[in-house]
């Protein structure tokens, strides 16, 4: 059959064979790399031209954003941490009618790594109403510069009839801090 074919033809359809294999090339091969090479445009560009390797990156950078904001939380100025910690709770006691009382001695069970570290943890009691007690709770969670609350104990002591009707309640707070 290829016998009976003229010049002109056999070109022809050598033309057509070229144009079938090259499409064929390009569908199974050049497709698949300009889609790697777009994907590989698109990866970086997530990545914000840091030159970290992994596809894991944009999760750690979210995770390191995180604990750095955490941390910010915690740290407290080493110069006269323990006056300006009482100025600052005793302030938010007595703006919302509380008594306070702070005992330095009061020793807060800490890990030893901590200390060294800088961690410092301080104990403060409140006397007062349920809801003051919620509102300087609040107010100690939005404050910063004086550290975290790491425990709260919400007590009652009942003697008498007369301290069921104060609605009287000790709450004992743990501040932790890092010092910078």
């Amino acid at each position: 059959m290829w016998q009976k074919l003229s010049d002109k033809q056999r070109k022809l359809v050598l033309i057509v064979a070229m144009l079938i294999v090259a499409y064929i090339a390009f569908r199974c091969s050049f497709v698949p790399a300009l889609k790697a090479v777009q994907l590989n445009r698109e990866l970086q560009q997530v990545q914000g031209g840091h030159k970290v390797s992994g596809s894991s990156f944009v999760q750690l950078n979210a995770e390191h954003e995180f604990y750095l904001r955490a941390l910010k939380g915690y740290k407290v100025k080493k110069e006269d941490r323990e006056n300006r910690l009482w100025q600052t709770v005793s302030g938010m006691a007595l703006a919302n009618d509380l008594q306070i009382s702070f005992d330095p001695d009061l020793k807060v069970p800490t890990d030893t790594s901590a200390v060294s570290n800088g961690v410092v943890a301080q104990q403060f009691k409140f006397k007062g109403s349920y809801v003051n007690l919620v509102k300087l709770l609040d107010t100690l969670s939005k404050s910063s510069g004086i550290g975290k609350i790491s425990q709260v104990k919400l007590s009652v002591k009942i003697e008498n009839e007369v301290s069921m009707a104060t609605n009287s309640l000790t709450l004992q707070v743990t501040l932790v801090a890092i010092v910078q």
